[in-house]
């Protein structure tokens, strides 16, 4: 039963989450329960040596080279005010360009770190997420007062944990920058629909009364020769068509259109972001990622 609960309470994600599987299997098996106390000691005594084996095994599959990397997380310091790797935690979605290349800084940094592609096999997503979030907690004079094993642990995941996080916030990022662009292409194409109100009136108004006076001509057997000339005038008629013609533009404008006008903004982040994001889809977004990876091709040649 010991061996069993060993390993339950690697995958428990609580300890009333071990002691209910604990009386699931006593009854399974038919064993005596023991007391209630006692249930709850064997369940907390299993859960933290859970902990500190996930904590090794991840500490073990870190190389020296890696190992040191990681402890300057807690030695170097940003603007000499705070160190490393309180500053790569401190991340939202961001609105501008500016926001994007902090938020790049941080994702660039944490891709200097070669972690191991196997560092988290075998450790459940509760645990990665419980050392994340310690991580998350400490400062670093905390994190330094850990040992080494469960340091280790701590850095190596928050490490892999922010580069997934920061790739999300960065995406969003540019997405709200998107979403600006628009609402402001929105409101600039509204803005000339109001403004032709009048001339779209005037140019309504003046087509109704030539085809009123076809329409009567035609009625009364008249000839339609003269319809123009000695209404508008032929002068006034091409104005008039090459009015509508220009008003059926703008009414039929599409923000997306206007979207690239931000391009100088683009610039000033796109590029890098393109270098930093590992992007990955489903087969039917192929084309897609085709295309970025032309994009990808040209700027990696450019530098």
């Amino acid at each position: 039963m010991r061996d069993w609960i060993a390993r339950e309470a690697e995958a428990a994600t609580s300890n009333e989450d071990l002691a209910r599987r604990f009386v699931a299997e006593c009854r399974r098996t038919r064993t005596i329960l023991p007391g209630f106390s006692t249930i709850e000691r064997l369940c907390a005594d299993a859960l933290v040596k859970a902990e500190r084996r996930i904590e090794d095994r991840i500490a073990h599959r870190i190389t020296p080279a890696l190992s040191e990397n990681l402890a300057h997380l807690l030695e170097n310091t940003v603007d000499g005010r705070i160190t490393r790797f309180v500053w790569l935690r401190q991340f939202e979605v961001g609105a501008n360009s500016a926001a994007a290349n902090r938020l790049m800084d941080r994702l660039e940094y944490l891709h200097k770190f070669d972690l191991p592609a196997d560092l988290l096999d075998g450790v459940p997503a509760h645990r990665v997420t419980r050392l994340r979030r310690q991580g998350e907690r400490y400062y670093a004079d905390g994190m330094r007062d850990l040992p080494e094993g469960r340091r280790l642990a701590i850095l190596a995941v928050c490490t892999m944990e922010w580069r997934s996080s920061l790739a999300d916030v960065i995406v969003e990022t540019h997405d709200r920058i998107i979403g600006r662009l628009y609402r402001v292409s929105e409101r600039l194409c509204s803005t000339k629909i109001a403004d032709e109100k009048a001339a779209v009136r005037d140019t309504l108004k003046s087509f109704a009364e030539i085809g009123g006076a076809l329409l009567g001509a035609q009625d009364d057997g008249a000839s339609l020769d003269g319809i123009i000339t000695t209404g508008p005038g032929w002068e006034r008629f091409r104005t008039l068509v090459a009015t509508a013609s220009a008003l059926t533009n703008v009414l039929a404008a599409d923000p997306l259109s206007r979207v690239l006008d931000g391009y100088h903004r683009f610039r000033l982040y796109a590029p890098r972001m393109l270098r930093l994001l590992d992007m990955q889809a489903a087969p039917i977004a192929k084309p897609l990622l085709t295309a970025i990876a032309l994009l990808q091709s040209g700027i990696k040649s450019d530098h």
